[in-house]
């Protein structure tokens, strides 16, 4: 985990030499995500649909102007995972926020829309099952958001991300079972960031 957090860190930090990013800015964010999961073993689907509340901590990178600049974030997603109890959890992205004109003719309210990569990692506390007990994820997100910005240094933001997710295929007991899984996300958040 410390691997991949160092290394998304190390990624964002690149992002002033291509971009010409040159605010930072920390937030968080706390919102409800409900996931449709198809998991498939042997072939025979099965269906689980989860509500989650999750709370995530932002790192980000402004490109441009500070108030209405388009914005990098790498985001980490922690909170209530029941849906892989007693398994070790990673969930991270990095995304783009690409600012829009403000609706209401106001630098207040500026919304913006959302691309980003998502990658999610799980692994066994106590294998039993297989060689290399790790479960890794690749998916997209897009999303609608606004901020509003209370000062000059702090905002709110609030939005709707819609994200897909693809984990890989694992084979279990000696390759007699063969599982794979693919999810949908609805998430709705609320936010708050600093801005340095």
């Amino acid at each position: 985990m410390k691997k991949i957090i160092a290394l998304s860190i190390c990624s964002i930090s690149l992002f002033p030499i291509h971009a010409n990013a040159t605010e930072l800015f920390v937030g968080m964010e706390q919102s409800h995500k409900k996931t449709n999961n198809k998991t498939y073993v042997n072939n025979k689907m099965d269906k689980h649909n989860k509500s989650l509340n999750i709370s995530s901590l932002k790192l980000g990178l402004f490109n441009g102007d500070k108030q209405t600049g388009d914005r990098y974030e790498f985001i980490y997603n922690f909170g209530d995972e029941d849906i892989v109890s007693s398994l070790d959890l990673v969930d991270v992205a990095i995304q783009y926020n690409y600012t829009l004109p403000s609706l209401l003719n106001s630098e207040l309210y500026l919304p913006y829309l959302r691309l980003g990569i998502s990658y999610s990692r799980v692994s066994e506390n106590d294998p039993k099952s297989q060689e290399n007990p790790k479960y890794d994820a690749y998916g997209y997100i897009l999303g609608l958001g606004t901020y509003y910005s209370f000062t000059k240094n702090l905002e709110f933001s609030l939005g709707f991300d819609y994200g897909y997710k693809k984990w890989n295929d694992i084979t279990l007991y000696q390759g007699t079972v063969n599982v794979f899984a693919k999810e949908k996300i609805q998430k709705s958040y609320i936010g708050f960031n600093y801005l340095f």
